[in-house]
Order: structure tokens, then sequence, then C-alpha cells
């Protein structure tokens, strides 16, 4: 009995899921199973970690998503697709975006559920509805030639900012739809800072690596000490939700620090 113990809060757990960001590849009220120790993280692992923003809108303490980039990555998002070091990525297939979708005429209850348009709905009195879909529920959703018009993926603008997203400077005019280029430090790295891209790693440089920085003019001083230069300490990695129009991930928190990460998932079982 204490050798299962000992396995389950130190190397096992199990964790109910409590968000959406991870909709549809895993849904509310999910189990999933937790490996918390001996992790070597790979690309599309699911991650379970501290979300990494003390005043954040979302009530949990914890959550899950998908890990995109490694320490010493470069993570780019064009129109939705994401670049990792320059190589377009293929999505896992649950994951969804937002669409815009046109109707004939006024979809019914029983239609939505059957055609799992569950996230979102009506936003006209003009038969205009959106909802958060995956590439093969669109594909059916198109078929319904007598009740829908129109599927049209939801996209913001190339330069359009969004003070939402990291790293909420007008220098990186950066959306959820077009993200990057950003590069993921990796413990020991050294990385030539400027007044532009000090924005991009000042709340690691003070927050998660504890050093003073204070900027006069176009110079830098990190523990009163003038620097062009920042050696890290650790590393961090990048992860995004595969809700991807509606989760608060990298694009929104910015950088994940190791130690906040507390597991990878490796099974889970619907309720």
């Amino acid at each position: 009995m204490m050798i299962f113990l000992i396995t389950k809060f130190y190397v096992f757990d199990v964790i109910k899921i409590n968000s959406e960001d991870m909709k549809a590849t895993l849904g509310k009220n999910e189990l999933v199973l937790i490996k918390r120790i001996f992790n070597t993280y790979q690309i599309n692992d699911l991650i379970y970690f501290k979300y990494p923003t003390s005043d954040s809108i979302i009530r949990n303490t914890y959550t899950i998503q998908r890990l995109i980039g490694l320490p010493n990555d470069t993570v780019e998002i064009r129109e939705k697709s994401v670049y990792i070091n320059n190589k377009l990525t293929a999505d896992p297939a649950s994951t969804k975006h937002n669409y815009f979708v046109k109707a004939n005429v006024k979809l019914d209850s029983a239609f939505m559920y059957t055609s799992n348009l569950l996230e979102g709905g009506e936003i006209s009195n003009d038969l205009d509805y959106s909802f958060s879909l995956t590439k093969e529920e669109t594909k059916k959703l198109k078929k319904e030639y007598t009740k829908i018009k129109s599927v049209v993926y939801k996209i913001e603008q190339k330069g359009a900012m969004d003070e939402t997203v990291f790293p909420n400077n007008s220098k990186y005019a950066w959306n959820r739809d077009y993200f990057g280029k950003i590069w993921i430090p990796k413990k020991e790295s050294n990385i030539k800072l400027d007044t532009t891209n000090i924005s991009l790693y000042l709340k690691i440089i003070q927050e998660y690596e504890g050093n003073s920085v204070h900027i006069i003019k176009d110079s830098i001083f990190i523990n009163n000490e003038y620097t062009t230069n920042y050696l890290f300490k650790y590393n961090y990695y990048f992860a995004l939700g595969d809700n991807r129009d509606n989760a608060n991930d990298s694009r929104i928190f910015g950088f994940l620090p190791e130690s906040f990460i507390k597991g990878v998932v490796i099974k889970h079982f619907k309720p």
C-alpha cells in the first residue's frame, strides 16, 4: 500500500480537466493520467503546468496545453499556421478554430447538437453564427447545403496589434493569428539585448531569474550594471491550446519556465 501511495503522489497523478483550452482534444471533466517525474519534453507533448500569470482572469492555477516550442527553438504563427524553426507544422486533427457561419435558415438546437456546434452561437439576426470547429467538423458542415450557405475562417489582420497578446508592446504588432518570430531561451544561452527586444525577455530576467532591470534612454542596466547581453539561467518553453482561438496560452502569457511544468499527460479517460 505504501509503495502504491508513493507511486501515485510522486510519479503519477490523476487530474480532472476543468478548462476548455484543449477542447476537443481533452473535454471538460475528462480524467487524465499525469506522469510527474523523469520526463523528457518533446514537441506535441500535452503538459500539465502552473499558469504563469498571477493576475490572470483564468480561475485555474494549473492547466494542460500542447508543447509547441522547446528551448532554443524559434516559433512563428502566420495566418494561424505554426512554424517551428521556419518549418510548417501540422496541427493535430483535434485543433479547433473559430469560424463565421452564414446559414440559409435558422439553426435549431437539434441540428447544432448533432453537428457538434456546441461552442459559439448566433451573432446577428441575419442568420450569422460563429462557432469553434475542427477541420473535419467544417467539412461536414459545408455539406449541409440546404441549411448552410458558407463557412469562413475568422482571422485577424496581419499587423493589427492585440494589446492582450505578449509582449503587450507596440513595437511588436502581434495578435493570435500572426505572432512572432520569437526565440525561446535556453539555459546558458547568451542573447544580445537592446531596448526593443528587452520587452520579450523582461519578465524572464526580472521575475523568473531574479534580477533588477532599468532602462535609461537607449541603455539597459541589469543589477545596476550597464549591459548589452544576457545569459539565461534556466530553460523555457512555448505552449498552445488546441482550442486555438479561445485558449489563454503562450501567445498571452509568453514563455513558460521549465520549473512550472508539473507533468506530461500519458492517458486520458472520458467520464
